[in-house]
């Protein structure tokens, strides 16, 4: 993107030259001559003998353009325009000129571009003599003074040198000097001044004062995005010195859509010119852009190539830190980069001493980030760790055991215990925060032993100030780590201890203890916890769907009768939160259980009725779990129990048909956009589940039940069955509420909790290669890891169906090289319409084929796709303008694109083009033939896996 906006910009110019390919070239210049007409005419003009040595035609153009010339090479930085009144030059000055002007020569000679930059518009001496004097003055208010006495003299350059000097004495130890220049007038005058012949700063002045104005804490001062404005449209001639100024300036505007905006012209010539840039200019514009969240993939291309050049012994710790930091930050991995610094850093004791415990533990925390692992670099880390242990802050801890555990790397033997034992002396200094993930990561990595998790569980459990500062998050950590360590005892008083400080349990937390309670043995343990959330909930709706639900857990447990005593004390207490289903389930356990007296006088009465309350928005009470809820407050979850009210009064009980008819019905009359696999994509779900007949299905993300009845439905016939796995514990309970009502409950097992705990449990649960078909339809970054998972816990059978959706759209592109050059066959991508938008997306799909090895590392290539896949997803759930059909089908094209340069372009059916649009249940019989043909034509009965048939536990 950056690249077309720099062709846009100098498009007059190129004479058809293309953009620069991924292959970067290492000695890229800036421009050349042909070039400099994109300039136009605004720039002034420059004396004649700045381009003696250059030949005649360009020497004219320069005349008449305005711009001077300057070599190229190491010595980059030290070629600037002048901005102070010339010094006397000696002959050894004018010696080393005219050798830059012959190398000149011979460049523009070669036909080679040149570096150019502007000239400034010719001052008079006593604004020269200004410049000297400002900075030389005794003390702030000194220099003001003089600004105030000689107002009607001082040019644009003069007013942005008092304010660089200004900042500079603010970073010289003047800590109070930003607030008293805000209760200053002459600071108020100074730049009314300034912002009044803002078209007179060079690039270089506009920068310096972006710079001085964020150094000064100014930045709500207008003038601060007005410069920045002004500076954007002088990036062409910019000097890198002046460019790394202005990004470090402009992470500190709070509004994301105009910094980003910002960042994206800045970070044109960065992407163009990169290569020529100094190391310091390099590693403050990968801060800079790691800060701000700018998320461009031209911008980090071009930094990696140029850093890769600089690989010289020459990086400082902090750079190290930085460049890691930054790249990871925004999630691009750069194997190649990183794989440099690495060797050339990491590996190397004798450097890694340099480094002091932030630079270490950042730098282990940025790698972890983007799952890059280099074995011999995380054990100097981490035997540097363990030398400087002593001197660790408490985030520094965390950051290094976080760091480990997510890489899934113990460390060398002992080193993390022992890092962790100096923690648990420091213990008092910790914030809830860094806690929960210490805890964590002591968990994963397997330390459940260690002595940490029992004083850090018990410093939250036992400090209200402590647990009273729990987000969301750093609940939801602790309570796994009890899980994880089998210390239920200390999840319960962890979850009493949040609700006594007021501090709300919160779906995030909810997840983790109700994922325990139900892999648990102790069903008094799932009943209270239940209740608890039910209790949370202020919403009537959402309290009778919690109270359903756990009827539903007791049942499959095989206690019927607590499930029909659940019900009836919900009526008895609540009669006003029954629903339709509540109902249902009474009329049911009353028939198991010969109670149909009393279910008949629970039934009895208005309760079943539903009524307008169903209509309102829902009040849930319960912070919502994922971050693209927060911006729905109290609100959240009412689209999810407006569409189980849909399907209650839309549809009869015991027809899933009619129920997923309801849910489409109530999405299009609304207009409504539900994450379901609806239209030609509900065909491509049941078609794979009726030609691979599964014996079990496990379905990876479940929202509000669309798919599970899909598959359900369909697999019930030959006795199959569908597990499904789902985060959120309010959609949990609402997907078994609309599961019930659809005569599916029997079929369904709904499990709550991350991928990564509950595939473990459908090992326990249901056994080895035991999974016939996996759906997945989570975050898509997810795809080929909780594949991984199941692969490595054997759970997949040898005739195993994978599917997943939302693979073009935001992109999976990890997952198509897992399945494309692994353990499976006839990998294809099914091109349907996404409900309800009308736009392309992909459901790729592939067969189990365990004689194959493992998929080999993907090429770096790959892992910049899935960087802009990854952007493209945030920038439709964060950015204030969403990406237009325009936007989404350039990605596409580019998606497609890059598969096919990386080798792992899946077969394509469907709406990919192709004039008919639909899907009909023929293509998805044709892929199973064919696949059936690629491994030695099988019949039907074999592909459709005549297994016998087992019984499930509960």
């Amino acid at each position: 993107m950056l690249k077309s906006a720099y062709a846009s910009f100098n498009d007059g110019a190129r004479n058809g030259r293309g953009l620069r390919s991924t292959e970067r070239l290492r000695s890229s210049q800036w421009y050349s001559p042909e070039e400099l007409s994109s300039f136009g005419d605004g720039v002034a003009s420059v004396r004649p003998e700045s381009v003696l040595s250059a030949p005649d035609s360009v020497a004219e153009s320069s005349a008449t353009q305005g711009l001077s010339f300057y070599g190229k090479g190491p010595s980059l930085a030290k070629f600037s325009p002048p901005s102070r009144r010339p010094e006397r030059r000696d002959a050894s000055n004018m010696f080393r000129d005219k050798e830059r002007e012959r190398e000149l020569s011979e460049q523009v000679a070669a036909g080679q571009n040149v570096f150019v930059m502007p000239k400034r518009p010719p001052r008079s001496n006593e604004c020269y003599a200004l410049d000297k004097d400002l900075s030389g003055a005794g003390s702030p208010s000194d220099a003001l003074d003089l600004a105030m006495a000689k107002a009607e003299v001082m040019d644009a350059p003069n007013w942005a040198n008092l304010l660089y000097a200004l900042a500079h004495w603010k970073k010289k130890g003047g800590h109070h000097l930003a607030a008293s220049l805000r209760s200053d007038s002459r600071w108020s005058r100074s730049l009314q001044r300034l912002q009044a012949s803002l078209q007179d700063l060079t690039a270089r002045d506009a920068a310096n004062v972006v710079w001085s104005l964020a150094t000064l804490e100014a930045k709500q001062e207008p003038l601060f995005l007005e410069t920045a404005d002004a500076l954007c449209g002088k990036l062409a001639v910019c000097d890198p010195v002046s460019i790394s100024k202005a990004a470090w300036a402009l992470t500190s505007i709070p509004n994301r859509d105009r910094r980003l905006e910002l960042y994206s012209k800045l970070a044109v010539p960065v992407v163009m010119r990169a290569d020529s840039f100094p190391l310091g200019s390099l590693t403050m514009i990968c801060y800079s852009f790691g800060k701000a969240d700018f998320r461009e993939g031209d911008a980090y291309e071009a930094l990696s190539s140029a850093l890769i050049g600089h690989m010289n012994n020459s990086l400082r710790p902090i750079d190290v830190c930085n460049v890691i930091w930054s790249f990871c930050t925004v999630g691009y991995r750069d194997d190649v980069l990183f794989t440099k610094i690495c060797e050339m850093y990491l590996t190397k004791e004798e450097m890694v001493r340099d480094f002091n415990p932030q630079d270490l533990t950042n730098t282990t925390w940025g790698f972890c980030k983007v799952g890059f692992c280099h074995r011999e670099a995380m054990e100097t880390l981490a035997f540097e760790c363990h030398r400087q242990r002593d001197r660790f802050d408490p985030i520094h801890f965390s950051n290094l055991l976080y760091s480990f555990a997510m890489l899934r790397i113990p460390g060398p033997p002992s080193l993390l215990a022992e890092v962790a034992s100096t923690a648990s002396q420091q213990v008092a200094r910790f914030d809830a925060g860094n806690l929960a993930i210490a805890c964590w990561a002591l968990a994963a990595l397997g330390m459940s032993e260690h002595p940490f998790l029992d004083c850090a569980l018990e410093r939250v459990i036992g400090s209200s100030q402590v647990c009273s500062n729990l987000g969301s998050r750093a609940l939801s950590m602790l309570a796994l780590a009890c899980f994880r360590t089998a210390r239920p005892g200390r999840l319960d008083q962890l979850l009493d201890a949040t609700r006594l400080c007021g501090l709300g349990v919160g779906a995030s937390g909810y997840s983790a203890a109700v994922m325990a309670a139900e892999q648990g043995k102790d069903q008094e343990r799932e009943l209270r916890i239940l209740r608890q959330m039910a209790a949370e909930a202020r919403d009537v709706r959402m309290q009778a769907a919690v109270c359903n639900s756990l009827a539903l857990r007791l049942w499959k447990r095989g206690d019927t009768a607590g499930a029909f005593a659940v019900l009836r004390g919900l009526k008895e207490s609540s009669p006003h939160s029954w629903s339709v289903v509540s109902s249902l389930l009474v009329a049911r356990l009353g028939t198991e259980l010969g109670a149909l007296a009393e279910a008949s006088e629970l039934l009895g009465g208005d309760g079943a009725a539903l009524d307008a309350a169903w209509e309102a928005p829902v009040l849930s009470g319960i912070h919502p779990m994922a971050a693209t809820r927060q911006n729905e407050g109290a609100h959240a979850y009412t689209r999810e129990f407006m569409t189980l009210h849909a399907v209650l009064c839309g549809a009869p009980p015991g027809d899933p048909d009619a129920a997923m008819a309801a849910i489409e019905r109530f999405a299009e009359s609304r207009s409504l956009w539900l994450k379901i696999t609806a239209w030609e994509k509900g065909v491509v779900v049941q078609e794979v589940a009726r030609w691979a007949q599964p014996r079990l299905t496990v379905e990876i993300g479940a929202y509000v039940g669309y798919s599970a009845m899909n598959v359900a439905r369909t697999v019930r016939s030959h006795g199959g069955r569908v597990a499904s796995l789902e985060v959120d514990p309010l959609h949990v309970t609402l997907v078994r509420n609309m599961l019930e009502y659809a005569g599916l409950s029997d079929v369904v097992d709904v499990w709550t909790g991350y991928s990564f705990d509950s595939i473990p449990h459908l090992l326990k649960t249901y056994g080895p290669r035991s999974v016939d078909m996996v759906f997945m339809d989570q975050k898509g970054t997810r795809f080929h890891s909780d594949l991984a998972l199941m692969e490595e816990l054997d759970l997949l059978s040898d005739r195993a169906v994978i599917l997943a959706d939302n693979v073009l759209k935001p992109g999976a592109p990890l997952y198509i090289w897992h399945l494309a050059k692994g353990s499976y066959h006839h990998c294809t991508a099914i091109s349907v319409r996404e409900f309800l938008l009308q736009s392309e997306d992909w459901m790729v799909m592939a067969f189990r084929d365990a004689s194959k090895p493992p998929a080999p590392t993907p090429p770096p290539e790959l892992h910049r796709l899935a960087f802009e896949s990854d952007h493209f997803r945030k920038k439709s759930m964060f950015d204030g303008v969403a990406p237009s059909k325009s936007d989404w089908w350039k990605f596409s094209q580019g998606f497609v694109t890059g598969l096919e340069l990386c080798g792992c372009k899946p077969r394509i059916v469907g709406l990919h083009g192709r004039d008919n649009p639909k899907i009909t249940p023929e293509d998805v019989a044709r892929i199973f033939r064919t696949a059936a043909e690629e491994r030695g034509g099988e019949d039907d009965e074999v592909l459709r896996g005549r297994g016998a048939q087992r019984t499930w536990p509960s």
